[in-house]
């Protein structure tokens, strides 16, 4: 890696002492003047030029006059002009830019590192690593980021290149760096970046596939990802989206001061219409602090379990009867397969206690959850376990536990997922669990208030993007 990236900037550390020598000797001739003209008797020029009459005394001058024509005295102007010509020498001179060199930082670097390859003694650079200590951990560099280091360029007064500081952005909205104050001493300070939040509508109709759909309409892939997680407790998106399908949406954007987007999220609104029926979901805070997705009707879109516990994975084998593909012959299959890449991750698909996490027999490495409710769910045929991943382990609905894989009785890498209700096998397409929780009273309430007020801004924007108006001026709602 090519660490020795110069860029000349203008300097951010204290500029160098002001050379006062040439500008007192300027002042001094100035004021000086006058009595320099004593020395000489009076003399008088031609009209055109100025006339200058000096009675004196032996102690004191008591009077200097300069009678001057339509002509202004030149050799005044010329000690003007010369004074003028140090001061702005000196600010030039003060004006010098600085050498900063831009370190990405890559695997296995450290902030020592660094300054230690940047020629740093090791004390200069551990004062200034424990100083950025106080505001930011250094541990928590990661490859990608850039570290600017600045240094004073070797001069009169510079023996060698002195370094001066450090900057880098460590979030979208923050700057942290580290001055020189003295030898060897070092302040960190931290920078703040103001950021605006606005509200963006996206709208589509799939074609293809959703994903392309949503990108062709502006619509961020992280947002993406919360839209169909919110709506996988109702809808399979592996079988029930087809061409002609719409979305709406509506979500923030944290802008910079240069109107780039930095930052994304939450999800407000989305609503999905496909086979003849339409899903709506928005986001609310409780007045107790839980911030969740919830319908019209005020029913909180997280169920017991969801309908897919994998993403961008392609249903290859449903619930019933089916020709075996190794055994030869028609038997019930009690779960569904989901084929993808091995090394995909697997989700939990509710809360719950892991009963079993290891081989199984023919299902290879599996995963057994107990649920509320009754449920219990089974994944089969996975490469790994996710770390940590023991019997006993309490889990969070959404949170990794496995990888897909081609372990025990199988034909290609794939998951082979199961639902238990009461002990007897159930189909995990049909499952009809019931919602997390309902809102009710005051709460319904506020909710349904908030639902007006989230549809009114989603119609303002959308009638804007349909209309082809480029909105700079989006509602700004504080998170």
């Amino acid at each position: 890696m090519n660490r020795n990236n110069y860029v000349y900037r203008s300097k951010l550390v204290q500029p160098k002492r002001i050379r006062w020598k040439p500008i007192f000797f300027a002042i001094l001739l100035v004021l000086a003047f006058p009595k320099l003209l004593m020395l000489f008797p009076s003399s008088s020029k031609d009209e055109n030029g100025p006339t200058l009459t000096v009675t004196q005394t032996l102690d004191t001058v008591k009077q200097i006059q300069i009678n001057s024509s339509r002509q202004a005295p030149v050799l005044v102007n010329e000690i003007d002009e010369y004074l003028l010509d140090v001061v702005e020498e000196n600010l030039e001179e003060d004006s010098d830019s600085v050498l900063e060199r831009i370190v990405r930082v890559a695997r296995g670097d450290t902030l020592m590192g660094i300054l230690l390859d940047a020629g740093l003694a090791r004390s200069e650079a551990h004062a200034a690593v424990s100083a950025l200590q106080e505001i930011y951990n250094p541990r928590a560099l990661r490859p990608g980021h850039e570290v600017v280091l600045t240094f004073r360029p070797a001069g009169e007064d510079l023996e060698e290149d002195l370094f001066a500081g450090l900057r880098m952005q460590v979030d979208v909205d923050r700057n942290v760096m580290v001055l020189r104050e003295d030898e060897e001493v070092f302040l960190a300070k931290e920078e703040h970046l103001e950021l605006s939040v606005q509200q963006v509508a996206a709208q589509g109709e799939i074609t293809s596939s959703l994903y392309a759909a949503a990108m062709q309409a502006g619509m961020p892939s992280p947002l993406l990802i919360q839209m169909i997680r919110a709506l996988s407790y109702d809808i399979d998106f592996q079988r029930d989206l087809h061409p002609g399908d719409r979305f709406e949406a509506l979500f923030e954007q944290q802008v910079d001061d240069q109107g780039q987007a930095v930052r994304e999220g939450p999800l407000l609104f989305a609503k999905l219409e496909t086979s003849g029926r339409a899903l709506r979901i928005y986001r609310f805070t409780t007045p107790d602090g839980e911030s969740d997705f919830f319908n019209e009707r005020g029913q909180s879109v997280r169920k017991t379990l969801m309908l897919t516990p994998i993403d961008g994975a392609r249903l290859s084998s449903g619930y019933g009867m089916r020709r075996h593909p190794i055994l030869g012959y028609s038997r019930m299959h009690r779960g569904l397969d989901f084929a993808a890449p091995s090394g995909t991750p697997i989700m939990a698909a509710g809360d719950g206690v892991v009963t079993h996490a290891g081989r199984k027999g023919n299902y290879g490495i599996t995963v057994e959850m107990r649920h509320p409710n009754d449920y219990t769910t089974l994944y089969a045929h996975m490469s790994r376990l996710a770390s940590g991943m023991t019997k006993g382990k309490r889990v969070k609905q959404g949170q990794v536990i496995g990888y897909v894989g081609t372990t025990g009785m199988s034909t290609g890498p794939h998951l082979h997922y199961e639902v238990h209700l009461r002990g007897q096998h159930v189909n995990p397409a049909a499952v009809n669990s019931p919602p997390g929780r309902t809102l009710a009273g005051k709460d319904l309430e506020l909710f349904k208030l908030a639902v007006l007020d989230v549809e009114s801004r989603y119609a303002a924007l959308a009638g804007k993007v349909l209309a082809g108006i480029d909105d700079q001026d989006a509602p700004v709602q504080p998170h």
